[in-house]
């Protein structure tokens, strides 16, 4: 067993040189049986493996990840076994990590003290603040690098950016599509999903006038993964194109349109109230027939797939987000070719796995962390319901739900990527839930918001 120089320390007190050379061989040993597990790679040379041949020495990785228990199990069986058989010279140690609101700091800790993994999948807003930390490695002088780059789906690549340099690879993503209660599209009018919040508007209008207790639109909630999508589709941005300042844009004029839009809804019962966190909530809400439409990813489904809500999924239909054809800013939906509004710009969420700088075997940490965004491992990984998130795997992923998603993915942003994604999203929240609850003009919670991002863009 090979140990990396700073991951495993220790002080022993005493002086008597017996005493010292029994506490070096006690610990060894039990390191030694701590870093144990099966593994399909040969083992330390001269060591025979199953079939009788001798091994070859094995570098060892170690990967943090948060999977579920389905997703692990799948992992564990399918895909590890794969790459081993592939890359028999490296071992790759799999630690499961709970993802709680102290893990992060949990990582910082390690991090700081050289106990960090070799590899791990790593939420994507987190990527930019460890790449300002110098924790992670900048991959694109790896090999094949360039070859990679352009094969993943719409921006997912961009939110591994940092300084001009990519700092991990999308290993699966998530995203918001539109959700409708096929019942009250048609109470409303509709046939099917609407493709503009022009339409949407106008069919949340005839739903009120004969169903007053219905609303439109459910937002879930005030922060940047729940209000983006809406903000950015009709005509909002949050910051300049690299990410440098919030003034001019946040509180300009396409971003306080978008956002008066939004109050208004809210004030004539287009939007629910769910947006301040009020009831009905957005599950409930549609699935009980009080929402027009909202939005989620593609968890909503697998949640509500087994239970009580099974049969409530059979009034439910997948649509794509709406474009709006009075949006005006870089995020709107411009008109495709044939005239039609474009689809509306969502947000992307999901994992990238990253290289931390201090391993010692980059060279095999990065040929894991290619070969995880291969197609064979991303297509295995889809049946757990993660989505993939390399171009080619539409019409091979075995959950028809993920078609609407694979397809709003190529229409999808960013948050941005900076490292104090967490305080600014606070902050337009903040702004968000101040103009809805109408406690500041949209003048003046866009300008002070823009204020605090600008300090927290440069910190």
């Amino acid at each position: 067993m090979k140990f990396k120089a700073g991951k495993r320390r220790g002080g022993l007190a005493g002086t008597a040189g017996a005493t010292l050379r029994l506490a070096a061989l006690l610990l060894v040993a039990a390191a030694l049986a701590g870093c144990m597990r099966a593994s399909l790679a040969p083992e330390i040379d001269g060591e025979r493996t199953e079939n009788g041949d001798v091994g070859k020495y094995a570098v060892e990785l170690e990967y943090w990840h948060t999977y579920s228990d389905l997703e692990q199990e799948v992992f564990l069986a399918k895909v590890l076994p794969l790459f081993e058989k592939q890359y028999p010279h490296i071992r790759v140690n799999a630690v499961r990590k709970d993802y709680t609101d102290q893990f992060k700091d949990t990582l910082l800790f390690a991090v700081a003290d050289n106990k960090q993994p070799d590899v791990m999948r790593m939420d994507i807003v987190w990527v930019p603040e460890f790449a300002k930390k110098e924790a992670l490695a900048e991959l694109s002088g790896m090999p094949g690098f360039k070859a990679i780059k352009d094969t993943f789906i719409g921006s997912l690549i961009q939110t591994n950016m940092y300084k001009g340099g990519y700092y991990g690879l999308p290993v699966n993503a998530n995203t918001r599509a539109a959700i409708y209660n096929k019942t009250l599209l048609r109470e409303a009018g509709l046939t099917e999903p609407p493709t503009t919040f022009e339409e949407l508007e106008a069919a949340a209008e005839r739903l009120r006038a004969s169903k007053p207790e219905a609303y439109g639109i459910g937002v879930c909630c005030s922060n940047g993964w729940g209000m983006l999508p809406y903000f950015w589709t009709l005509g909002g941005e949050l910051t300049d194109p690299q990410y440098t300042k919030a003034s001019g844009y946040l509180n300009g004029e396409g971003s306080r349109a978008a956002l008066s839009r939004m109050k208004d809804w809210l004030d004539r019962g287009i939007v629910s109230r769910s947006v301040l966190g009020e009831v009905p909530g957005t599950w409930d809400g549609i699935l009980k027939g009080q929402l027009m439409m909202i939005d989620d990813a593609h968890w909503f489904h697998t949640v509500n797939a087994t239970g009580p809500n099974k049969e409530l999924l059979d009034d439910v239909v997948i649509g794509l987000f709406p474009g709006s054809g009075q949006a005006g800013g870089q995020g709107a939906a411009a008109a495709d070719a044939d005239g039609k509004a474009a689809t509306g710009t969502s947000v992307i969420g999901g994992e990238n796995l990253v290289l931390f700088e201090q391993s010692e075997h980059k060279q095999e940490a990065w040929e894991f962390i290619r070969w995880m965004t291969s197609e064979e491992p991303q297509r295995i990984m889809a049946e757990t319901g993660l989505i993939p998130t390399i171009q080619g795997l539409e019409n091979s992923v075995p959950n028809p739900i993920f078609k609407p998603y694979l397809e709003q993915l190529k229409r999808a942003k960013p948050r941005p990527p900076v490292p104090n994604w967490t305080a600014i999203d606070e902050e337009f929240a903040r702004m968000v839930e101040r103009i809805m609850a109408g406690e500041l003009t949209v003048e003046a919670a866009t300008d002070q918001a823009a204020v605090q991002i600008d300090g927290l863009l440069r910190d």
